[in-house]
């Protein structure tokens, strides 16, 4: 029977490019995201090299959306990849925004996709993750969480947050035989590049390393 992998906050680099590098080994992929037409645009290239997929739409700022999601996919899921995060921009470049630039509501929404979600994540597989005493969860991280940028101060406190679930649950995790890391991504990676794809090898080299030998931490720089 075929694994399965449970992307939440799937889009076309990195989320696209692991979806790929799992489907490789023979894993069916539930891509979970909330623009339906980028959903069926990843569904399609998938599809199209012979991968098995099923799109979910969920918008990663409503946690009780998200928690529900995992909770229904936890007990049959092998590995879960949360790889959200809100970055913006303008005229196809990165746009950096300062703090005081930012409406209350765009923090509120930047931290429930960036910190939130991800804690929501983690709340509702752990336990059906815990309970069968197996599987690898794993997180798009990035270089911001070690140095931060004043006008990237949402993403930042994101991936530092990323980081220390990574880094927090690891010891207590392994000892149910679940392996939590993180892939510290240290430069901006665009879709479909081969940058993107070697992110994607470092995340499969998490789930597959022996659990003797096992890292909460990757990094891409």
């Amino acid at each position: 029977m075929s694994k399965t992998i449970l992307i939440v906050g799937a889009g076309p680099g990195i989320g696209l490019a692991t979806a790929k590098r799992f489907a490789r080994e023979d894993f069916r992929v539930v891509l979970a995201a909330r623009n339906a037409d980028k959903l069926k645009g990843m569904s399609d290239a998938l599809s199209g090299q012979g991968a098995e997929v099923v799109e979910e739409i969920v918008d990663l700022r409503d946690a009780a959306a998200v928690d529900a999601l995992v909770s229904r996919y936890a007990p049959d899921i092998d590995v879960l990849h949360y790889n959200a995060g809100v970055l913006r921009y303008s005229e196809g470049q990165l746009r950096t925004d300062p703090l005081g630039d930012l409406a209350v509501d765009t923090i509120e929404d930047d931290v429930a996709v960036n910190v939130t979600g991800a804690l929501a994540v983690l709340r509702a597989a752990l336990p059906a993750f815990y309970n069968r005493g197996s599987g690898s969860i794993l997180l798009t991280g990035g270089g911001l969480a070690t140095t931060p940028h004043p006008d990237l101060l949402t993403l930042s406190v994101g991936k530092a947050g990323i980081r220390a679930m990574a880094q927090g649950l690891f010891e207590v995790s392994r000892g149910h035989g679940v392996h939590v890391g993180v892939v510290t991504v240290a430069k901006l990676v665009s879709p479909a590049s081969a940058e993107a794809d070697e992110v994607a090898d470092l995340f499969w080299g998490l789930h597959a390393q022996p659990k003797a030998e096992w890292a909460w931490e990757e990094l891409y720089s």
